[in-house]
C-alpha cells in the first residue's frame, strides 16, 4: 500500500503501482483532509464574490475574457473534458494509464492547492484500486497548458464516459463502473482544470521510461567489461584512482562496476603483467615495432567516461522527474495560508522535457558505444578470433566459405544505433504558438517523454543483438577464462540462444534476449 500525500512519491512507487498493481491510500490524519476542505471552501467563497476566476467563471485560454455566472461553473468543467476529446493515434498501455492516474492524484492532493473536493481524490483512489484505468491516446499534447487533451480522458472516465482498461480488456467506463458498483462523479467548479491542466502524462511516461533506462547503464558497462575480456585488454582504465582524479561520480561508478567484473578474469591483463609478458624489451635497440599496443582503443579505454555521463544524466533526470511528481502543477492554484488565488503557469512541462531531452542524447551515446564495441568483437581484423565470429572452419571443411556468422547482426546493430541517434533533437526547441497565440511558448514535454520511451525500446533491441555476438565470442575464446559474472550472463543467454555453428535466423532470439535484459536480476 502506497500512501499518497502529494510530497513523497518516488519513481519506484510509480513503477510499483503501474506494473505490480500496488494499491494506494490517502492519509488518515485530520489535517490532510481539513486542508482539502478548507481550500475547496476558499475557492467556492472566492468565486461567489463575482470576481472573474480563470477557467472557473471564465472560459479557457485566449477566451478568458468571457465571464460566466457561478451557476454555470460545473457545466464549464464538464465541457472542457468534452471538447478536448480529440486525442489521436496509438493508445498508452494499461500500465502507463495507471501511472498517469497516480501522478494526477498526487499532484491534485498536494497542499490543497488544486482545490478539488475530497470525493474527487477518493474517486481516483477507487479507480486505481479497482483497476479501472482510462484509455488515453498518445497524440494531442503540447505540454502546456499541461497535458490537456490526454488528461481529458481521465476527467471523462471519472464522469463515467469514454473507455477504460478493465479486467484485461477495453470496455465502456459505464460498464466497468456498473460491475464494481461505482457511481460516476460529475466534475464541479475548477475540477476539470485540476484534472487536465497539469503535467501528469509526461511525468508518468518519463518515470516509467527512466526506470527502464536505469538498468541500461549496467548493461553498457558489462559490454565494456566483456569486450575487454574478448580482446585481451588491460585493467588500467577501470582502476579506481583514474576516475577519482577525474571527479565525476558517474565515471567512478562505471569504472567500479566494470572493474568488479574483470578483476577475476584471466583474459584481462594487469598493466604490469602486460608489460612483462607482452612487450618485447629494447635490449639496446634504437627501435622496435611492438606486436602489442600498450593502450586499448577508445571504445574500451574511454568507456567509463562515456557511460559515466549516462549515469550522471540519469541522476539529474531522476531529480527533475521526482520533483515534478510531487508538484502542484495546475492553474489557478489556491493558497489558503496567504488567502490568495494564483493565476500561474506550473502546468508548463519544461523540466520533464529537459530531463528527457538530456536523457535521449546520453542514451544515444551509449548506443553508439555499443555499436563500436560490437564492431571490435565481430570484425576478424580486431577480435583475435574469427571473421564475423564464425566457428573455426578449415579450408577443406564442407561449409568453408558458406558461413557468414554475425555479419548481418553487426549491420542491424549499426542500423538501430543510427535510428536511435535520430531521437536526439531537443524536442523543447519545437515549441510553436497555439490556441490563438495564448499558448505562445509551450514545453512539448509529452512528446519528449514519449520519444525517450520509444528510444529505450530500440536500445534494448540493439543490446539483445550485441549480447548474442558477445556470447558467441566468449564461446570462440573459451569461456573458462572469462570472469565469473560473464559466465553467469553466458549461462543465461545460452538458455535462450545456442552457439551459432551454421548460419541461422537470429531475429527471434535477439528479441527474446532483449526482453530478458529488461527483467533479469543480473542487471537490476
Amino acid at each position: 500500500m502506497i500512501l499518497i500525500n502529494g510530497n513523497e512519491l518516488t519513481i519506484e512507487d510509480v513503477c510499483d503501482v503501474a506494473y505490480k498493481n500496488e494499491s494506494v491510500s490517502l492519509p488518515e490524519d485530520e489535517k490532510f483532509w481539513e486542508t482539502l476542505k478548507a481550500s475547496r471552501k476558499f475557492l467556492e467563497d472566492y468565486i461567489a464574490t463575482g470576481v472573474p476566476t480563470y477557467g472557473v467563471t471564465t472560459d479557457f485560454g485566449d477566451s478568458c475574457h468571457n465571464q460566466i455566472s457561478v451557476e454555470k461553473a460545473g457545466e464549464l468543467q464538464r465541457d472542457i473534458c468534452t471538447y478536448h476529446g480529440i486525442g489521436l493515434g496509438p493508445k498508452f498501455d494499461h500500465e502507463t494509464g495507471r501511472a498517469v492516474v497516480l501522478a494526477r492524484l498526487n499532484g491534485n492532493v498536494k497542499g490543497g492547492y488544486s482545490a478539488i473536493r475530497p470525493e474527487l481524490a477518493r474517486m481516483m483512489v477507487t479507480m486505481l484500486n479497482k483497476d479501472i484505468i482510462p484509455v488515453i491516446p498518445q497524440l494531442g499534447s503540447v505540454g502546456a497548458s499541461g497535458d490537456l487533451t490526454p488528461l481529458s480522458y481521465l476527467g471523462a472516465a471519472i464522469m463515467g464516459q469514454r473507455t477504460v482498461y478493465y479486467k484485461g480488456r477495453i470496455c465502456l467506463t459505464s460498464e466497468a463502473f456498473k460491475a464494481e458498483g461505482i457511481e460516476p462523479l460529475l466534475l464541479e467548479a475548477k475540477e476539470g482544470l485540476a484534472i487536465m491542466n497539469g503535467t501528469s502524462v509526461m511525468t508518468a511516461v518519463a518515470s516509467l521510461a527512466w526506470k527502464k533506462a536505469e538498468r541500461l547503464a549496467k548493461i553498457s558497462d558489462f559490454f565494456t567489461a566483456v569486450t575487454s575480456e574478448i580482446t585481451r585488454g588491460k585493467d588500467t582504465p577501470f582502476v579506481a584512482k583514474v576516475s577519482e582524479i577525474k571527479n565525476h561520480k558517474g565515471q567512478c561508478e562505471s569504472a567500479s562496476y566494470i572493474y568488479n567484473i574483470i578483476k577475476d578474469s584471466k583474459r584481462v591483463f594487469k598493466y604490469e603483467d602486460f608489460l612483462k609478458t607482452q612487450i618485447e624489451k629494447l635490449d639496446g635497440k634504437g627501435f622496435i615495432a611492438q606486436q602489442n599496443k600498450i593502450q586499448d582503443r577508445y571504445s574500451i579505454r574511454c568507456a567509463p567516461q562515456i557511460t559515466g555521463v549516462y549515469r550522471d544524466t540519469l541522476r539529474f533526470a531522476r531529480e527533475l522527474i521526482t520533483e515534478e511528481l510531487n508538484s502542484a502543477n495546475d492553474n489557478p492554484l489556491v493558497d489558503i495560508d496567504s488567502g490568495r488565488l494564483y493565476n500561474t503557469g506550473n502546468f508548463y512541462g519544461g523540466h520533464i522535457c529537459a530531463a528527457c531531452d538530456y536523457m535521449r542524447t546520453a542514451l544515444a551515446n551509449i548506443a553508439d558505444l555499443s555499436d563500436k564495441q560490437a564492431e571490435v568483437i565481430i570484425d576478424g581484423k580486431f577480435n583475435g578470433l574469427t571473421e564475423n565470429l564464425i566457428p573455426v572452419t578449415p579450408p577443406d571443411h564442407p561449409r568453408a566459405g558458406l558461413r557468414l556468422g554475425f555479419k548481418a547482426a553487426q549491420i542491424t546493430i549499426s542500423a538501430i544505433r543510427g535510428e536511435i541517434a535520430t531521437y536526439c533533437f531537443p524536442v523543447s526547441l519545437t515549441s510553436a504558438p497555439t490556441e490563438a497565440l495564448n499558448q505562445d511558448k509551450v514545453s512539448m514535454g509529452t512528446i519528449s517523454a514519449r520519444k525517450f520511451a520509444e528510444q529505450i525500446e530500440l536500445l534494448f533491441l540493439q543490446y539483445g543483438t550485441h549480447m548474442l555476438a558477445a556470447m558467441q565470442a566468449v564461446d570462440l575464446a573459451g569461456k573458462d577464462d572469462f570472469s565469473s559474472f560473464t559466465k553467469k550472463v553466458y549461462d543465461e543467454i545460452r538458455k535462450i540462444s545456442p552457439f551459432v555453428e551454421d548460419d541461422r535466423e537470429l531475429d527471434k532470439e535477439a528479441t527474446e534476449v532483449s526482453e530478458w535484459l529488461k527483467t533479469t536480476s543480473l542487471f537490476a
